[in-house]
């Protein structure tokens, strides 16, 4: 058995007082801090609401109650453990979440308590929008003034060990951020492999007596894929100590357990692929598709109507141009676009524009470089066909082509095609001319239909609105 020390006793000592002498109090500070920030908020909104309206609103109950339920709420959802401080996304989320339950909560008390006359509307719509404002703000700052500190293992969160069936390579990202993220390695432990675990029982004795000097508050096990067998003997044998056992996996294993777990049967199934959006889902999407999408066409008719005409004047031929795509399930679809190249292939060949396409009009090299020529798939969003967001639709042509050779492309047709999408944004638009850019746009667009959510949705449109403009398309 190999052992890896970090540190002196004395060192460990050292970091075991200051982790009890700062981490409770870290963690009022934060509870505290969240108070004091819905409550200035209030003030802040009913500040505001006086100088605009000039209507005195002096309570401050309602202030109070909702620091109150926000605060009892995070603490209960895990909102100030340590090693959840730095996921900033994770905190903006769980803060807007809560936020708007304690506001909830606030006006389902008014309304039985009576007393919603009492409450300024104007004064907790500003208090909704300045408080959600505040804790965002908090959470920002608690990655600015954090991230130091824990890089410097001033704020230790717990002493492990480690237990693994081989040496580690401790510059893996796999293990680097340990003490980043709040753990204190104390010991690491080299085991050799045991088929039948006899050989364990000695070392693992003085694992447990080490473990008990150092004062180790957890035990992680470091498991490949391959060893796995090996993981229940060894559990057997860590039985003695009350401390928490916690398996460290390796990528295989992680993206497993990161998956939706359902109870079947007394057991539990882990769910592989996830199953088409729910109603709630394609709900929170359609509204989402038809708000945004009726909102464009009102708002960019006249561009819309200039581009008709100029097209209309530069190129014989149709306005609008229309082709077969595949849709939810493998549905086709006519996709609508603005004709910008002399040609209207829809058939079993169509060739991809490149750049200096000579069947691209002057017009459509424009629409096609400001992305005006997809414009009308807006048509397609309202009718359903099309959402704002999802896999690219390719032409029914690159379909065949490409479905035998990249072995998850038909996983892209499990939800509604989009104007715009995840592989999109991350710079795979436009032309590609060798399986392996369609193979890394597949990609993108599978990690989407796997993890969407309605937020992931909003992202890419706002990060869509930034990059109207993309080089790659011609």
């Amino acid at each position: 058995m190999a052992v890896a020390t970090y540190g002196s006793e004395n060192y460990y000592s050292v970091i075991s007082n200051r982790r009890g002498a700062l981490q409770r109090p870290l963690q009022i500070a934060l509870i505290a801090g969240d108070f004091a920030a819905v409550l200035f908020s209030y003030f802040v909104a009913s500040g505001l609401y006086r100088v605009l309206v000039a209507e005195q609103d002096s309570s401050v109950g309602a202030g109070l109650v909702v620091g109150a339920v926000f605060v009892t709420i995070a603490y209960f959802q895990g909102v100030y453990d340590h090693h959840r401080l730095l996921s900033t996304v994770w905190q903006l989320r769980k803060t807007l979440a809560i936020w708007l339950i304690s506001l909830t909560i606030l006006a389902v008390e008014a309304f039985l308590l009576k007393s919603s006359a009492e409450l300024s509307r104007g004064t907790t719509l500003l208090f909704a929008a300045t408080g959600v404002m505040a804790l965002g703000g908090l959470r920002v700052f608690w990655r600015l003034a954090l991230t130091s500190s824990y890089a410097k293992g001033r704020l230790v969160d717990r002493k492990v060990v480690l237990l693994s069936l081989k040496p580690l390579d401790f510059t893996s990202t796999r293990f680097k951020d340990l003490r980043k993220h709040g753990f204190n390695v104390v010991r690491h432990f080299v085991l050799e492999p045991s088929e039948d675990g006899a050989g364990w029982e000695r070392e693992i004795r003085d694992i447990i007596r080490q473990a008990r000097t150092a004062d180790v508050e957890e035990y992680l096990l470091v498991i490949d894929w391959d060893e796995m067998p090996l993981l229940q003997k060894l559990s057997q044998h860590l039985r003695v100590v009350p401390q928490p056992i916690r398996l460290l996996p390796d990528f295989p294993i992680a993206d497993l357990v990161s998956r939706p777990f359902q109870p079947v049967s007394g057991t539990v199934a882990i769910e592989i692929q996830r199953a088409p959006l729910s109603v709630f889902e394609q709900a929170q999407k359609r509204c989402l598709d038809i708000g945004l999408a009726s909102f464009a066409l009102l708002l960019l008719a006249p561009l819309l109507v200039t581009a008709a005409i100029m097209i209309k004047l530069d190129s014989k031929g149709k306005i609008i141009f229309k082709q077969s795509r595949r849709g939810f399930n493998g549905k086709q679809f006519e996709i609508w676009k603005f004709r910008s190249m002399t040609v209207a292939e829809n058939g079993h060949v169509v060739t991809q524009a490149t750049k200096s396409d000579a069947r691209v009009t002057r017009v459509g090299r424009v629409l096609r470089r400001t992305s005006i020529d997809e414009l009308p798939q807006l048509w397609n969003v309202l009718r359903g066909e099309m959402s704002l967001v999802g896999p690219r639709p390719h032409a029914l042509a690159h379909d065949n082509y490409y479905d035998p050779m990249i072995s998850n492309y038909v996983y892209r047709h499990h939800m509604k095609p989009g104007l715009t999408g995840w592989a999109q944004v991350n710079g795979f638009r436009g032309e590609t001319p060798t399986i392996d850019l369609m193979e890394k746009r597949v990609e993108y667009d599978v990690w989407y239909v796997s993890n969407w959510s309605i937020w992931l949705d909003i992202k890419i449109i706002f990060k869509t609105a930034l990059a109207l403009v993309h080089q790659e398309a011609y």
